[in-house]
């Protein structure tokens, strides 16, 4: 089973592991921005980097969108981010923590 797939899994209940939250490719541009469905709210803070801002799908792929792009094109699109998704520390994940 891929990353990809257990991601979707993982957010579907509102957590996801910081392994996978490193992989997520961070979303820059796109063709069509009202595509872009928004997930959850990530705000983490791991050994080697930070993670404001959310996870969102877009052509049936996740990706990492970061507060200041989501800021920046806040005039443009209202973005619904209600859900906070919980990132789950490898530490957690060995202890069994759900």
């Amino acid at each position: 089973m891929d990353w990809e797939t257990l991601l979707a899994r993982g957010v579907q209940d509102g957590k996801v592991r910081e392994l996978y939250l490193y992989k997520l490719p961070v979303l820059k541009t796109c063709d069509n921005w009202p595509a872009v469905k928004e997930l959850g709210r990530v705000d983490f803070k791991g050994k080697h980097s930070d993670y404001h801002g959310a996870i969102v799908k877009y052509s049936e792929r996740y990706y990492f969108l970061p507060d200041s792009r989501l800021e920046a094109l806040a005039p443009y699109r209202k973005w619904n981010l209600k859900n906070t998704i919980r990132i789950i520390t490898e530490a957690e994940h060995k202890k069994g923590v759900k």
